[in-house]
Formats: C-alpha cells, sequence, structure tokens
C-alpha cells in the first residue's frame, strides 16, 4: 500500500473523481477526511467505503469560504494530529459562450475552482511547513493547456491553478512540502455529463470523444485516481512544480 498512516484531506467527495480517490486513498492505508459541500453525497461516499472495510471521515464545507475551510483544516487537524497530503479536487463548470457568461457565473466558478484551491493550500501549508513534509496535489484540467469553446471561465480558472502550483511548489519545497498537478482529461464523472441524461444526446458527445481523443474514449476516474495516489505517495518524490497530463493524448495532436 502507498498511503500507510498517511493522514490526509480530499476536497470534491461527494461525487467523481473526489469520491473515487477519497476511497482509494484510504485503500491504500490513508486516515481521509472527504469535504464537498453536498452532504448526501458525503454520506453515500462513506457508506461506499464502509462497504469496502474502509472508515473515512467527513465534513461539509463550501470549499469557496474561508472560515469553512479553516474550520475544515482545523477538524482534520484534531482529528488525525497532522495532515501529510492534500488533494483539491472540488470543482464546478459552465458551459457557455464568453459573451453569455455573466460576472456571476465567473466569479462563482473562479471562487471554487481557484479560490477553494488557494485557501486549502494556504491553510494547510502552515501546517505543512512546521513538520517540514508533505504533498499537496491540485486537480487541473487537459485545458489547462489549450482552448475549449463555450469553456472560457472553466479553462481560466484551471490555468490558473496550473500557474498557482508552480509557483506554490517552489515556495513549499523549501520546506519539504511537494506540490504537483493531476490534469485529466474529459472524465466519465457528473460535472461532464451535466445533467444530460437523453441517451442519444449522450452517445453523440461519446461519438465526439472518439473524434477528439486518440485514446477514442473517457477517462475513468480510477485512472485519475491512480494518477493523484501516484503523485501523493514518495513515488513521486522527485516530483516538484509538475504536471501529470491523463488526457488519452488530446494535447498531443
Amino acid at each position: 500500500m502507498k498511503l500507510v498512516d498517511k493522514k490526509a484531506i480530499v476536497t470534491g467527495a461527494a461525487s467523481g473523481i473526489g469520491r473515487t480517490a477519497a476511497i482509494r486513498m484510504a485503500g491504500e492505508g490513508a486516515a481521509v477526511l472527504a469535504v464537498d459541500v453536498c452532504e448526501t453525497g458525503l454520506a453515500e461516499t462513506a457508506a461506499m467505503a464502509k462497504e469496502k472495510g474502509l472508515a473515512l471521515e467527513v465534513f461539509r464545507c463550501d470549499v469557496s469560504k474561508e472560515n469553512e475551510v479553516q474550520s475544515a483544516v482545523a477538524c482534520a487537524m484534531g482529528l488525525f494530529g497532522r495532515i501529510d497530503v492534500l488533494v483539491n479536487i472540488a470543482g464546478i463548470s459552465t458551459t457557455k459562450y464568453v459573451t453569455e457568461t455573466s460576472w456571476a457565473d465567473y466569479t462563482r466558478l473562479m471562487d471554487v475552482n481557484m479560490g477553494g484551491c488557494f485557501l486549502f493550500t494556504r491553510e494547510v501549508l502552515k501546517h505543512m511547513k512546521v513538520r517540514r513534509s508533505g504533498a499537496i496535489v491540485n486537480l487541473a484540467s487537459e485545458l489547462a493547456f489549450v482552448g475549449y469553446p463555450d469553456l472560457a471561465a472553466y479553462t481560466a480558472s484551471k490555468g490558473a491553478m496550473v500557474a498557482f502550483s508552480r509557483s506554490v511548489a517552489l515556495d513549499a519545497i523549501r520546506y519539504g512540502v511537494r506540490v504537483n498537478c493531476v490534469c485529466p482529461g474529459a472524465t466519465d464523472t457528473p460535472i461532464y455529463w451535466d445533467g444530460v441524461t437523453d441517451a442519444a444526446e449522450r452517445q453523440k458527445m461519446l461519438e465526439q470523444v472518439k473524434v477528439e481523443k486518440p485514446i477514442g474514449r473517457l477517462i475513468t476516474t480510477d485512472e485519475v485516481a491512480g494518477g493523484i495516489i501516484f503523485m501523493a505517495s514518495e513515488d513521486a518524490s522527485a516530483c516538484v512544480g509538475a504536471e501529470l497530463v491523463m488526457d488519452g493524448g488530446f494535447i498531443a495532436i
């Protein structure tokens, strides 16, 4: 197991990549505090972990709220006594042409995607600096590196996350803390489908994936979780300010 006795926070853990990562990390031996704004989803994550014989703690938190982030970090410190790993996954998207994107759309997206990453990184790094060890993994996107129509605000948030992570990595490594990004491509998650339930429309989206992605399919949450675990573990001890791109070849075209 790669994370034996590690104490971890995983944000965005109520569904999708965050849920899979939290459960997989617990399976690798970590004690996990699963964080999300959705209490129902967190309860489902905890139940799924329990079915596998794993235990994880949950904490309801809006990652865009400074006081709530501080409370979540205080909770983890109270439960575990230290934080070895932080995984920033919580995020939202909006699919709109840029002139149809409201200021409220933009600020909410940036507050959650980039703001949540900033707040959790800042608060957790305070503790990691004291212990002079730790790993922070930020979930960016293939779209941090290329443009895509109707996703200007989303791509801006993920590009900012990559740039932020590179700079924080240089600040943090002097204290023995590694900061890196995992950048998945289109992944089979609720945020990808974004409420699309019509079977024909879903099939159309999958056909588009086959055209755009050399791998010819969606990435799985398990694949992304594997990348996160790698970056959180000692296997990635030489990775500092790096981006692990898991996009099925999309940005190689």
